[in-house]
């Protein structure tokens, strides 16, 4: 992503956020909290009531960057918005920095809130990490949603591979935008330097699935195409990346929107939005979780959850 990319991505970030914001302080959320899992402490939002939705973000942003998709889904789904490990508020920990344990990450959150079977959207690395949730643990979805994600290195073209590493400069505008925001927000400020280095350690690496263990995938999922995106759109065929995810899953489809970028969900969120209620409209509903109908305590504070009760 060069310089004019981020900027045209980080005003629309902005422009979002400003947004959100005003939205959030007349609407509150239902609760705000953190909870521990594992190794981390996951911090995560709850806004609205219905279905479960659970929100995976991007690489090195935070659960904000679905501002326009936590509005629009608010209004008749509980959205849960959590930040993923060692970004936003949300702690690092000791475990490395895979896409596999990011969805054990947010499988354990899920756990922790009772809330499954969820519908996951997953944008970029948060699409990435919803793979992971759905292959090891399908029992706790309903859906997915993609936007923006590979599944193997292979899907990178050279340049995309440049564009990774450009980006990945400690000294880039985006670098130093979140390194600022992450030292002023994130619990441990003196984890930026592990942080960055794990997650360029993921980027150059990861990730590592096959289209065979996309083929035991049985969620029904929505794969959301751009062909303009700056890592995934190749020259020849600029969909030919989301063409094979969508291609590779059996209950998966592709739907496409052109001129969309590697941030459409912020560039083109009416578009976005439409396109998952329209997916959640042609899913079968069903009865609201225990976490949806309970009173929410804590809000400002770690959640305080009331004990699932056995049957």
């Amino acid at each position: 992503m060069n310089t004019a990319e981020s900027i045209r991505a980080g005003r629309a970030w902005t422009k979002e956020l400003i947004s959100f914001s005003v939205w959030a302080l007349r609407t509150r959320a239902r609760s705000t909290g953190r909870v521990r899992a594992g190794d981390i402490d996951i911090y995560y939002q709850v806004y609205g009531e219905g279905d479960p939705v659970l929100l995976l973000h991007g690489g090195f942003t935070a659960s904000e960057s679905w501002a326009p998709q936590i509005q629009y889904l608010a209004r008749d789904h509980m959205v849960i918005a959590m930040d993923s490990r060692g970004h936003g508020r949300t702690t690092l920990g000791t475990m490395p920095m895979t896409y596999r344990q990011l969805g054990r990450d947010a499988a354990a959150l899920i756990d922790r809130l009772g809330v499954a079977p969820v519908h996951v959207a997953g944008e970029s690395d948060g699409g990435i990490a919803a793979l992971a949730l759905a292959l090891e643990r399908p029992e706790l979805l309903q859906s997915m949603v993609l936007l923006g994600t590979s599944f193997n290195t292979d899907n990178y073209s050279p340049v995309a591979r440049e564009t990774i590493k450009d980006f990945l400069n400690p000294y880039s505008p985006a670098v130093l935008f979140v390194r600022g925001l992450h030292r002023m927000i994130n619990p441990e400020r003196s984890s930026w330097q592990s942080f960055f280095r794990r997650m360029g350690e993921m980027w150059l690496t990861l990730p590592d699935f096959t289209t065979e263990e996309l083929g035991r995938i049985q969620t029904p999922t929505l794969v959301i195409g751009c062909d303009h995106d700056e890592f995934l759109s190749h020259s020849d065929d600029p969909l030919a990346v989301f063409k094979e995810t969508a291609g590779a899953m059996p209950n998966a489809r592709l739907v496409t929107i052109p001129g969309g970028t590697h941030t459409v969900n912020l560039e083109m969120p009416a578009t976005v939005n439409n396109m998952i209620g329209d997916f959640y409209d042609e899913l079968p509903s069903r009865i609201e979780s225990d976490f949806s109908r309970s009173t929410l305590r804590g809000r400002g504070r770690t959640l305080q959850l009331r004990p699932r009760q056995s049957s």
